[in-house]
């Protein structure tokens, strides 16, 4: 069983519920063990300008991380998210795993307040 780190994000106007609704789509693939409640941030990293909805979710997945990964870019697809509108700052879903088995996978996310502030939900910091 793999322990996994995952990162949500949206900056749309229905961007808590569409946490919501992933957070459901997890919890339907993969073993929730800790979550975050959604939070609010400032937008940082990007050409949003937008605040964010955030949330931090531990899961255990027998899923590899090519598949889960894949998945969770699916799902990013399925709201919305291109190429375009992330270049407008506009991002109606943003899944990203973050820790893989103890490993940092997105190391320069490591670094954001929005992160920092899910750790500490989460009571990992």
């Amino acid at each position: 069983m793999t322990k996994a780190l995952i990162s949500l994000g949206a900056n749309t106007p229905d961007k808590k519920q569409r946490l919501t609704d992933t957070i459901d789509a997890i919890a339907r693939i993969a073993k929730i063990v800790a979550n975050t409640p959604i939070y609010e941030t400032p937008a940082e990293g990007s050409t949003a300008t937008k605040p964010y909805a955030n949330a931090l979710i531990l899961i255990e997945t027998e899923a590899e991380y090519d598949e889960l990964r894949a998945t969770f870019k699916q799902w990013e697809a399925q709201a919305g998210r291109t190429p375009e509108s992330k270049a407008q700052g506009i991002i109606p879903l943003d899944v990203d795993i973050i820790t893989w088995n103890d490993m940092v996978i997105k190391e320069r996310d490591m670094e954001f307040n929005y992160m920092k502030k899910g750790l500490e939900l989460l009571g990992k910091i």
